[in-house]
């Protein structure tokens, strides 16, 4: 259940997960964007349906003012517009913001003059309103003299700069409420931000349940959502963190109570059975002896008798060796570990074998030396049952923050052993969990096996602490 629990947590963001802060400055951020973008764009529109509907109403007036002020013809057949300065415009030109041009009836420029402000406006905006109106909007006239004669035209256009000029003081309006937006979206941002910082001490605490430190507890935040969620989540650790305590002295309790099993039948059977072997063996020497002198018929059986004694003694002691190993409790886990390592170097001339061991391992409490003994001794079974390593090394180092234990072969290439998929493997395991160590077999490249098991600091102290 914890490795599942740790597995949940230890999964990697979801590509479709958000990010609450800058999801919500990019909303807003775009909501301001999009609410200038648009205003701008009505603002320009409106600017040139105003512009269309002023220069068609002031064409007719500018015309029948520079029809007033064209000089009047000196005889029947003469005329000129020679002297127009059109300052009947002089007053009203400022507030019509347009350009005027006047051509002779040879098309040759008179005039030319624009009314409006002086001041220049932003050149982007007069350059968006400019290709937004175009050239094609003007009012096109003709001036004429009394008694009815052509003597130029006119055209009237409108003053983008002062248009423009206009234009940019609405603009400066919506410029103003998109940064309103801004300036409200900031004052949202910062106490959001203020809000979730706790999120960070929330993942520290997530990653050390997720090393393993169970006792790790959240913060309480200000924001009630994440507070409640933070007690709920603590109430959860705890009910977890009791079970898995409960889940541990149990199996600690277990494991103490199959070695002392272990110990009354290793007891028993070298009591009584090595007795009886012994005496067996005894009573079969002394038979010999006799059918050499009264009986050589008997000889055979006797000796016969003696050799199955003696291979039942030495299945007797490997028994024995499995139930408890010999000298462990005398003489500590170096010296048993040296003495199985060496049994196997004996056993198996093809194979090397090497011991490495790194600190003090004598004073260990007994349950942690009997299961870093059996753990070695079912890796040493599997690596040379399953494979024929040529070599096979034992790793064990104690340090101030732990203890840890590998087992490496360079045999063929096996699909690693699920724990519970066989009973040599789900007893290491058990023994590790019991101990809330770590535990992991691994297939190593391009062949063979690795064993390791890692204990805590808290696992070497067991004994003084129970």
């Amino acid at each position: 259940m914890t490795q599942h629990f740790m597995r949940a947590l230890a999964l990697p963001a979801r590509k479709n997960a958000v990010n609450l802060k800058r999801h919500l400055l990019l909303r807003v951020t775009g909501f301001a964007l999009v609410i200038g973008v648009l205003a701008a764009a009505l603002v320009l529109q409106q600017a040139r349906e105003h512009i269309r509907a002023h220069i068609e109403r002031t064409g007719s007036t500018v015309q029948r003012l520079i029809a007033a002020e064209a000089v009047q013809p000196r005889g029947s057949f003469q005329n000129s517009l020679e002297g127009l300065e059109l300052a009947f415009l002089e007053d009203i030109g400022p507030l019509l913001g347009i350009c005027v041009k006047v051509e002779d009836i040879y098309k040759r420029p008179i005039i030319h003059r624009c009314f409006g402000q002086a001041a220049a406006p932003p050149e982007a905006v007069r350059w968006a309103l400019g290709h937004l109106v175009g050239p094609q909007m003007q009012y096109r006239g003709v001036i004429g003299q009394y008694p009815g004669f052509k003597v130029g035209e006119f055209v009237v256009t409108p003053n983008l700069d002062s248009e423009a000029l206009a234009v940019w003081d609405q603009m400066r309006t919506v410029l103003g409420m998109a940064l309103g937006i801004l300036l409200l979206n900031l004052l949202i941002y910062l106490p959001v931000r203020r809000a979730l910082q706790p999120t960070e001490q929330i993942l520290a605490v997530l990653g050390r349940m997720e090393a393993g430190d169970l006792s790790a507890r959240m913060p309480r935040p200000r924001l009630v959502e994440l507070r409640r969620i933070a007690a709920g989540f603590d109430h959860l650790a705890e009910r977890l963190q009791k079970t898995m305590a409960e889940q541990r002295r149990l199996a600690q309790r277990l494991l103490a109570v199959r070695e002392e099993e272990r110990r009354f039948l290793a007891r028993e059977l070298h009591d009584e059975f090595g007795q009886c072997l012994t005496s067996i063996g005894a009573e079969a020497a002394f038979i010999a002896a006799q059918a050499q002198e009264r009986g050589p018929e008997l000889l055979p059986a006797a000796r016969s008798i003696a050799s199955v004694t003696a291979h039942m003694m030495q299945a007797l002691q490997g028994i024995l060796g499995q139930l408890r190993p010999v000298g462990l409790d005398a003489f500590g886990l170096r010296a048993g570990l040296e003495q199985l390592v060496g049994g196997w170097q004996r056993r198996l001339k093809d194979c090397t074998f090497a011991l490495c061991i790194e600190g003090e391992i004598d004073d260990l409490p007994d349950d942690l030396t009997v299961s870093l003994y059996r753990i070695v001794q079912e890796s040493l079974t599997n690596a040379l049952r399953h494979s024929t390593p040529r070599t096979v090394t034992v790793r064990l180092e104690r340090q101030p923050g732990g203890c840890l234990l590998s087992v490496q072969d360079d045999g063929e290439k096996r699909t690693p052993s699920a724990p519970g998929s066989g009973l040599g493997v789900l007893g290491m395991h058990e023994r590790v969990a019991a101990l809330g160590g770590r535990f992991a077999i691994e297939a190593l490249a391009p062949q063979g096996m690795r064993v390791w098991a890692e204990f805590s600091a808290e696992a070497m102290t067991e004994k003084e602490k129970s």
